[in-house]
């Protein structure tokens, strides 16, 4: 199987304590960032040739910018990049990259923003039919969410919550227009790769029942979004579900009818379990040997279904290799690994 490999270098978070996290590094000179780029970890982890393709971001939209970019850094500029589709651009840059120069090669991306992963499904669902696209995603978060539900929660939670981590005057939790985006991008793929044919894996927000006891329009909102893409055939896979019958997800993930299977990778997936270099770290996640376990499953599939894709995102190039608890991170050893395990190679 002829494999390519794409690097994905896109980083808008918009949250201040991230922005804040990279002007200060930068001023530093980025000492304390063991890699400034996850994909070249990784290919050293792989000990694979640096013959990658790359896609061309703007240098403040970088996990680590130049000191000569730091006056875009700020939290009103990045909004308005997401909210003006900044992501669905650099998605679709993908999906043309994957298309003219990388299919019918096997793109492997290594990357940041989850959302340049619809870039390249998209591409696969294009060149083969999204009808044929068996897609699977491990994620603790269930990226089909809107950011006007998402900001309906946010305002739910200041309003009930006297703990809550959001800030009552942020103007940036109010009138957000229903972007593409990381949090979003599997709401924008039903249109070409059917529900039924998508497992998303390892979900750990996955609304609980005290939720559907709350009177209020935004939570019920929520809960009827994120449960009618459940409702229209998407398979959600919790957590708790692969904790409680480990080898029942195992058999579900080892068989299909599908020609073709393409699976994505969010690295929180197992956020707090045995890494901490992933972006969102709200989830405890599964642990790498359940991860191992599952991406083997899928293997055994491929007997009967082509590879068609993989990608591995949302790295934090400023937690991922570095000193955590007396020892160093293992984010990128755990993502290589992965890797193998989808290849059917051990370490």
């Amino acid at each position: 199987m002829d494999f390519k490999i794409l690097n994905g270098l896109l980083d808008p978070d918009e949250r201040e304590q991230s922005i804040t996290k990279k002007v200060e590094a930068c001023l530093q000179g980025y000492a304390k960032v063991p890699w400034r780029d996850p994909c070249q970890a990784i290919i050293r982890e792989l000990g694979l040739s640096n013959n990658i393709e790359s896609l061309d971001v703007e240098q403040w939209l970088i996990p680590t910018p130049p000191a000569e970019m730091l006056f875009m850094m700020t939290v009103e500029n990045i909004v308005t990049f997401l909210d003006s589709n900044g992501c669905l651009d650099y998605s679709n840059q993908i999906n043309e990259k994957i298309r003219s120069s990388i299919l019918p090669q096997v793109p492997v991306m290594f990357g940041v923003d989850h959302s340049l992963s619809g870039g390249a499904i998209n591409a696969v669902a294009s060149e083969y039919g999204g009808e044929n696209v068996r897609l699977v995603v491990f994620d603790s978060h269930f990226d089909f969410i809107l950011p006007s539900i998402r900001c309906g929660l946010i305002q739910y939670d200041l309003e009930t919550n006297a703990a809550t981590k959001f800030t009552p005057n942020d103007p940036y939790i109010f009138n957000r227009s229903d972007s593409y985006n990381a949090d979003s991008f599997l709401s924008f793929l039903v249109k070409k790769v059917p529900p039924e044919n998508i497992y998303v894996v390892g979900v750990s927000d996955y609304p609980p029942r005290v939720a559907e006891e709350i009177n209020d329009e935004r939570v019920k909102r929520y809960i009827e979004f994120y449960k009618g893409f459940e409702s229209s055939g998407v398979h959600v896979i919790r957590k708790e579900n692969v904790h409680a019958d480990l080898s029942g997800v195992k058999r579900l993930l080892s068989k299909t009818d599908k020609q073709y299977t393409y699976v994505s990778v969010d690295i929180d997936v197992c956020a707090n379990a045995p890494l901490k270099g992933a972006r969102f770290l709200d989830y405890h996640g599964l642990s790498n040997s359940d991860l191992y376990g599952l991406l083997g499953a899928v293997r055994q599939s491929l007997s009967s279904s082509m590879l068609a894709g993989i990608d591995f995102m949302e790295f934090d190039v400023y937690t991922a290799g570095a000193p955590s608890a007396g020892r160093n991170d293992r984010t990128y050893q755990i993502a290589a690994e992965a890797f193998r395990r989808l290849k059917g190679e051990r370490s």
